[in-house]
């Protein structure tokens, strides 16, 4: 992965299936098919073996109900295995 590269969120968490006890406001399911890009790694976070990355959605998150709390507007750390590069 490469920052400044494109992706799209193919899954959160590996899956595309909410979680039955999730709350509305951490469905971050409801991305499934935005694109972003790659702006940070986790290489020196306390993710294992870096296996996130800081993903910064072209779309505005907060206006989905989710929260989002990182320095990055419209960003998450997700997993490196839930993007997909966009050719």
């Amino acid at each position: 992965m490469e920052k400044g590269k494109k992706y799209v969120l193919k899954s959160f968490n590996g899956t595309r299936i909410p979680e039955e006890d999730c709350d509305d406001n951490e469905n971050y399911w409801k991305l499934l098919e935005e694109e972003g890009t790659v702006t940070d790694y986790a290489e020196d976070l306390n993710f294992p073996n870096g296996s996130r990355v800081l993903f910064q959605f072209d779309i505005d998150v907060n206006s989905h109900g989710l929260e989002c709390h990182n320095e990055k507007p419209n960003s998450l750390w997700i997993l490196k295995t839930d993007l997909k590069e966009i050719k």
